[in-house]
């Protein structure tokens, strides 16, 4: 299993946990059993419907998906066109940018037989021995942060969650927009 669907199993467990709790109290014990289950009854959570608007929650969150976005088309135009990209910045280091070379970062002397680098090199801290793995890291925490913060917004009309899939899309799209298509071939390349 990948270290990165762990958390999201975990917490995905506490939360449908959370949802089916009910509170002891609500039941009438009798000599260690259940004789008559009288759960009291809360008024229903009324939603009223408030129109969608841009909060500081949306605006940190949609960074936060712009950030992944941009990270996703930046590992898409070092693995698909990276001639592009080190034809605009021929300066940049090969060793670090090109993912066909710099996977090797994460070893000792590049030699996958040496073993890594330093401690977690191929592991937790792949992020920090190549461009393509740290834009990787960049988009999983970026993704798993929007989600959480989403998580403590608590219920609202479904036509809300509609507007919110299509904003989210678009900030995730101009992110991996800004990255990738000025390094794609155009017509006149």
């Amino acid at each position: 299993m990948h270290f990165i669907t762990v958390p999201f199993f975990l917490l995905f467990c506490i939360v449908a946990t959370a949802q089916l709790s009910v509170p002891q109290e609500n039941f009438m014990f009798s000599s260690g059993s259940i004789a008559a289950a009288t759960i009291e009854t809360e008024p229903a959570v009324k939603l009223t419907p408030k129109k969608w608007k841009m909060t500081g929650n949306r605006y940190v969150t949609g960074g936060l998906l712009f950030l992944a976005g941009a990270s996703k088309g930046f590992n898409e135009t070092l693995q698909f066109h990276p001639g592009f990209f080190f034809r605009k910045y021929p300066k940049a280091s090969r060793q670090w940018f090109d993912p066909k070379i710099s996977w090797q970062n994460k070893y000792k002397n590049g030699d996958r037989l040496q073993g890594p680098r330093f401690p977690l090199s191929t592991t937790l801290l792949v992020g920090f021995t190549d461009q393509y793995h740290l834009n990787t890291m960049i988009n999983r925490v970026a993704w798993t942060s929007a989600i959480i913060i989403k998580l403590g917004e608590g219920k609202k009309p479904l036509k809300h969650y509609i507007f919110d899939a299509i904003y989210y899309s678009a900030c995730h799209q101009a992110g991996f927009a800004l990255m990738y298509y000025p390094f794609t071939p155009g017509k006149n390349d």
